[in-house]
């Protein structure tokens, strides 16, 4: 067990509550400034499209498709609720198109 003196053991205490204030500030800034709210905001926008949202009856869209892309058979359009990542898969792999050009273009149908 060692004894340490009240002077050290302030000295700790007042640079760990001066270490906390500073990460504090750091992140207080780093999280509100104008280029972290655009950020913030740009990953959002990034999330949000890499969901796919089919607007819509899928025949139709499906019709859409097959007239802009001639060589796309039924089987390469079926679809399933809920297993919209098989048709991009599909689509991905039919159209030569990475994964979020496929999801832009469905939820633009």
């Amino acid at each position: 067990m060692t004894c340490e003196n009240p002077k050290n053991a302030t000295g700790k205490v007042l640079l760990t509550a001066l270490a906390g204030a500073g990460v504090g500030a750091l992140i207080g800034i780093l999280l509100y400034s104008k280029k972290g709210m655009a950020r913030r905001q740009h990953f959002r926008d990034f999330r949000t499209d890499q969901r796919l949202r089919l607007r819509g009856n899928w025949d139709q869209l499906k019709h859409k498709l097959q007239q802009t892309y001639t060589h796309l058979t039924d089987e390469d359009l079926t679809y399933v609720e809920g297993k919209g990542h098989e048709l991009v898969s599909r689509l991905k792999a039919k159209l030569g198109k990475r994964q979020h050009q496929v999801i832009k273009m469905l939820n633009a149908l």
